[in-house]
């Protein structure tokens, strides 16, 4: 296995991309981050979202559509109103 590239989910055989997302908890934040995601047409495959302290942590996983649209996705999410921060990594 190549350690450069993300295992590959094998129901499918596509990679899979995790966002985390960390905003204000306030009751549109996560619909305002799914809506980002949404017009940006990502398949959304896995989601959670909970309290921590003062903030929403949101864990998105979608399918891998390549490194470009990730770094999109992020930066939409970042200008997203109420986000505070947004990391990419790959699916455990």
């Amino acid at each position: 296995m190549n350690p450069l590239k993300p295992e590959e989910d094998k129901s499918d055989g596509v990679g899979r991309r995790l966002f985390l997302v960390t905003a204000e908890d306030t009751p549109d934040a996560l619909l305002r981050v799914l809506g980002v995601a949404s017009v940006q047409q990502t398949r959304l495959r896995a989601l959670t979202a909970a309290p921590e302290g003062l903030t929403l942590a949101i864990r998105l996983e979608i399918d891998d559509q390549g490194e470009d649209r990730a770094r999109s996705l992020a930066a939409r999410l970042q200008a997203c109103p109420s986000v505070h921060g947004v990391g990419i990594g790959w699916r455990a």
